[in-house]
C-alpha cells in the first residue's frame, strides 16, 4: 500500500532583508535561509504560512496577559513581518492602533499602521513610533510610554546620537523626540522599555 505524504508549506523570514515567503519545497526553503539570520516554519495549509508572515514570523504566538499590561500607558513599535517595508504601529494595552487619531487616514494601512517610504530602516520606524506616540500622549493627557527599542528610548529620544553617521533628516527627527521628550517628562510623563514579547503594539522584528 502506497502512503502518500501530506503537503507541507515552508514559510520563512529573512531578518536582514525584511523578506519573506512561501515555499512548498523544503530544498528550496532550506538553499534560502542557509547561511543567514532567518525564520522559517512549516504548515499544513498555504494560508496558515501566510498568516505566520502577516502576524511578524514569531515561532511562538503571543500569549500577553493585558491585565498585567498597564492600561493607561501607550506602545510603540516598528517592524518589517509583512515584508513591505517599516511600518509603524501606535496602541493602547489591547493591542489596538491609535494611529488614526494622529494621522489622517490615507496615511494609515489596512493594518492601523504607517509604511514609511522604501529605504528606510528599522530603527528610524522606531524612532517615528515614538515621536507619534509622544504627540498622542501630550494632546491626550497620556503619562506612560513603552517601546521595545533601547537604542531609541535611552539614546536617540534622548538626543543621544553619532550625527556623522545619520542622514540629515534623522537627526533632525531626533532633535524633535528629544524636544517632546523633554516636554513629556516635565509633565511626570515616563518611557519605559517592554519586552517585545509582551508589547502588544510587536509588529516583529525587535532588538
Amino acid at each position: 500500500m502506497n502512503f502518500k505524504m501530506a503537503k507541507k508549506y515552508y514559510a520563512y523570514y529573512l531578518i536582514d532583508g525584511g523578506k519573506g515567503g512561501i515555499s512548498d519545497s523544503w530544498d528550496e526553503c532550506s538553499e534560502i535561509v542557509k547561511g543567514v539570520k532567518a525564520r522559517y516554519k512549516s504548515f499544513k495549509t498555504q494560508k496558515e504560512a501566510q498568516e505566520w508572515l502577516n502576524l511578524g514570523a514569531n515561532y511562538e504566538i503571543k500569549t500577553t496577559n493585558k491585565k498585567a499590561l498597564d492600561k493607561e500607558a501607550l506602545y510603540f513599535d516598528a517592524g518589517t513581518g509583512r515584508g513591505i517595508g517599516v511600518e509603524v504601529r501606535v496602541t493602547d494595552y489591547t493591542g489596538n492602533s491609535l494611529l488614526h487619531k494622529i494621522l489622517s487616514e490615507e496615511k494609515i494601512s489596512e493594518h492601523g499602521n504607517y509604511v514609511l517610504k522604501k529605504g528606510r530602516t528599522n530603527n528610524y520606524g522606531e524612532l517615528v513610533g515614538i515621536y507619534a506616540a509622544l504627540k498622542y500622549a501630550l494632546a491626550n493627557g497620556v503619562r506612560k510610554i513603552y517601546g521595545d527599542s533601547k537604542l531609541i528610548i535611552d539614546f536617540w529620544s534622548k538626543g543621544r546620537c553619532n550625527k556623522d553617521k545619520l542622514e540629515t533628516d534623522t537627526v533632525e527627527l531626533i532633535k524633535k523626540v528629544s524636544d517632546l521628550r523633554k516636554e513629556f517628562e516635565k509633565d511626570n510623563g515616563k518611557i519605559e522599555y517592554i519586552s517585545g514579547d509582551y508589547n502588544p503594539a510587536d509588529l516583529g522584528f525587535h532588538k
